[in-house]
């Protein structure tokens, strides 16, 4: 079971994709030349709100067990989640890869989520975050393809289910965690992380 981190003292994030491409330059012509190795993951630097006591001290012993980049938690990211949603969407069929995907269980002939909206795949430690590039449209079947990033990193089971109420990443930090501590015991963590692969 992976540790989740306590969404209720984030006080700030900033989430980007990063895809691993080179880019040269010639230095005669100055045209580029881009080479997609095709890797791609989740970077998170994670403010948390100021807290004291007790509280202060749990999400020091949490990040302390991490211990630095050995460790894994679960991040559910409060800005993406669509709590109260009845929908249990899975995936329809297996073998799939790229950053497609073909799935079921939605209501028939109904735009079900927006481009920028995000879901997330798989169990425990192999939780992948992806975000929507269209609208999902479903077919009078209850079928729909989505269009995600980043891709697949391996093609999941036929029946798995999509995570869209409250999508999750595992992550692992990329440095040790400093606890600034103030007056009248007050403790700021700041902490930046990456997709746990």
């Amino acid at each position: 079971m992976i540790a989740e981190l306590p969404l209720t003292l984030v006080q700030s994030l900033e989430r980007r994709l990063v895809t691993a491409t080179a880019v040269s330059t010639s230095p005669f012509t100055g045209t580029e030349q881009v080479q997609d190795w095709g890797g791609e993951w989740w970077d998170y630097a994670i403010e948390m709100a100021q807290t004291r006591g007790a509280d202060a001290r749990r999400l020091s012993a949490f990040l302390a067990a991490l211990g630095g980049p050995r460790g894994r938690f679960l991040f559910r990211d409060p800005t993406m989640g669509q709590p109260g949603t009845a929908l249990a969407p899975f995936v329809s069929g297996g073998f799939q890869t790229g950053s497609t995907l073909i799935t079921g269980g939605w209501p028939a002939s109904s735009t079900l989520l927006l481009a920028g909206e995000f879901f997330s795949l798989g169990a425990d430690s192999e939780i992948r975050l992806h975000q929507l590039t269209t609208d999902v449209v479903s077919d009078a079947g209850g079928l729909a393809t989505l269009s995600f990033v980043p891709r697949l990193r391996s093609a999941p089971l036929d029946g798995a289910a999509l995570e869209i109420a409250a999508p999750a990443v595992v992550l692992r930090l990329t440095a040790p965690v400093p606890a600034r501590i103030g007056r009248a015991e007050t403790f700021l963590f700041t902490l930046s992380a990456r997709e746990a692969l």
